[in-house]
């Protein structure tokens, strides 16, 4: 490759006496070939500043999928102060499963090899070099990638090189740096250089997220078609309904009648018992499971699980189109690449009208999607037709409700004891619907106390009650018994009480004294719904 100058423009040496560590310089290299193969390799330089640095630096870690790509360490290695280096020998390099295999084999093939550096300590210089090689491509031909450059933490030289045939078509787009290109040899090669001299000043206006890209983008797919087509390839086989399949839809949709009815059954017997593996669209692999195999492994992530679901669906005379989609950005349409999506939820036409479900959202009712997910556009992709970039829902089939009701009485000591109940629909009941779900009834009490306390309610609870914690199509309910000693707050001995009516926190007001920022984009205001809060208190005589 070319000599390319490979120093940043500062304006200002920034203090860092007060940091933890300092990165001195990360470079990442990256090399695509034509047919998708490549590799990726990592440099950097860090100074360690203070014991939290040492601690967040002593074991690094690096991830790669097993089944198509490999890992080496060049080098770790520690310069102390007076200049002697402590190399970290290779028996300290263990490579082995990333956390999500554990409780789920099915994913062996995403991989760490974790390296406990030998001899770090505060004033110390650490340099590491890794290198992922990818040996098979994802997509034959097709290579894509997405990198931001660091705003969190200190960085005085960063800097991503990217070196692709030059015969072979791509877009590379940047969103603030602007690259300087050269060609030799046959490569093209991309350079940019970068740096963050600060943290983010949380006192600093707010800037605007709402239409927020990578810092790079590249990719060699021509068209959302060309990843449309990809995407059908993989997913082809893995919808088809085989005899377990069939038999199992059959008797989920046993006794009904109605299409609602049928694909409701089928939506919750997916969402509330096939284990959602949180793991993101394109960790580890594209290609989703069986729908068979999902249903006897009975767990999955988003795509396993839609690929069930529309199996299931498909047995039943209904389609079902997978949506890719990303729960933290919206989609740029001018960069037709995987790497804009980390999520797959399900689209059913249905009497004319797309229903979109999530079912890794658990406890969800069935055309509920939570914020992440609602009004943004994915990639619809129909088993036959014409690409379908569609935008979700912006509100869910229902208005959400929060319907609290507290009874209770205060002596003359100041002493509150009442009884109170709610009845929740909506993205807030999925919340606590699946904390629940995921709490051992032993301990209901426990948690429904702390959920109390971020409600603004102290005191003690007891004989708690909690309804439709499995049965999404009914509002979550809980109920309790509830007592506080001195529900009052004394401003001095002279003042008289000051009660609060028991009810949660309304939220939106802002204390006195908090200085009001003006945020960059509007605010979100979330899905339709309302909250209807009452409250008696019998006060002691006079």
């Amino acid at each position: 490759m070319p000599a390319i100058s490979t120093t940043p423009t500062t304006s200002a040496s920034p203090d860092i006496s007060k940091e933890a560590l300092v990165f001195d310089k990360i470079t990442t290299r990256v090399r695509e070939e034509s047919d998708g193969t490549g590799s990726r390799q990592t440099t950097a330089r860090v100074r360690i500043l203070a014991d939290a640095g040492v601690k967040e630096m002593a074991v690094l870690s690096f991830t790669y999928t097993a089944s198509n790509q490999q890992a080496d360490i060049g080098y770790v290695r520690v310069t102390k102060p007076d200049g002697s280096v402590v190399v970290t020998p290779d028996y300290n390099v263990q490579d082995m499963p990333a956390d999500v295999t554990r409780p789920a084999p099915m994913y062996s093939d995403i991989h760490q090899k974790h390296v406990a550096v030998k001899g770090l300590g505060v004033g110390d210089i650490l340099e590491y070099q890794s290198t992922v090689r990818t040996l098979k491509p994802e997509v034959p031909g097709q290579f894509w990638l997405k990198y931001s450059f660091e705003k969190n933490i200190i960085i005085l030289d960063e800097q991503l090189d990217l070196d692709i045939p030059a015969d072979k078509p791509a877009t590379v787009a940047s969103a603030e740096l602007q690259p300087t290109i050269t060609t030799s040899n046959g490569r093209k090669f991309y350079h940019w250089a970068s740096s963050n001299l600060a943290r983010p000043d949380p006192d600093a206006p707010p800037k605007s997220t709402k239409h927020w890209k990578p810092s790079v983008q590249v990719t060699t797919f021509a068209s959302w078609e060309e990843v449309e087509a990809w995407y059908r390839g993989l997913e082809k086989d893995a919808v088809l309904v085989t005899p377990a399949i069939q038999a199992r839809a059959d008797a989920l949709t046993k006794g009904l009648n109605s299409p609602d009815e049928k694909v409701n059954a089928l939506y919750n017997a997916v969402s509330l018992h096939v284990h959602y593996v949180g793991l993101s669209f394109g960790i580890g692999r594209y290609q989703p499971h069986a729908a068979e195999e999902v249903l006897s492994n009975e767990y999955g992530d988003c795509k396993d699980q839609q690929t069930l679901l529309a199996a299931l669906l498909k047995a039943e005379g209904f389609d079902a189109w997978p949506v890719l989609i990303s729960s933290n950005r919206e989609l740029d349409e001018q960069i037709p690449s995987p790497a804009q999506f980390n999520h797959v939820i399900t689209a059913v036409p249905l009497d004319g009208k797309i229903l979109w479900v999530d079912t890794t959202a658990e406890t969800a009712s069935m055309g509920l999607l939570l914020a992440p997910v609602r009004d943004k556009l994915g990639l619809a992709i129909p088993p036959a037709g014409n690409v379908h970039i569609e935008r979700t829902s912006a509100n869910p089939p229902a208005p959400s409700l929060y319907k609290f009701l507290c009874t209770g009485q205060l002596d003359e000591h100041g002493h509150f004891t009442g009884h109170v109940e709610a009845n929740i629909q909506g993205e807030v009941s999925v919340v606590l619907r699946n904390a629940f779900r995921n709490t051992p009834e032993a301990q209901w009490k426990e948690l429904l106390q702390r959920v109390m306390r971020t409600q603004g309610f102290g005191g003690e609870i007891s004989n708690p009650e909690i309804g439709a914690a499995q049965e999404p199509d009914k509002p979550f309910h809980e109920a309790m018994d509830r007592s506080r000693e001195k529900f009052y707050q004394w401003k001095d001995e002279d003042s008289s009480h000051w009660i609060d009516a028991p009810m949660p926190l309304m939220g939106g007001e802002l204390a006195p004294g908090i200085k009001q920022i003006k945020p960059a984009d509007d605010p979100e205001l979330g899905a339709l719904g309302s909250n209807v809060y009452e409250s008696a208190m019998a006060l002691p005589k006079d």
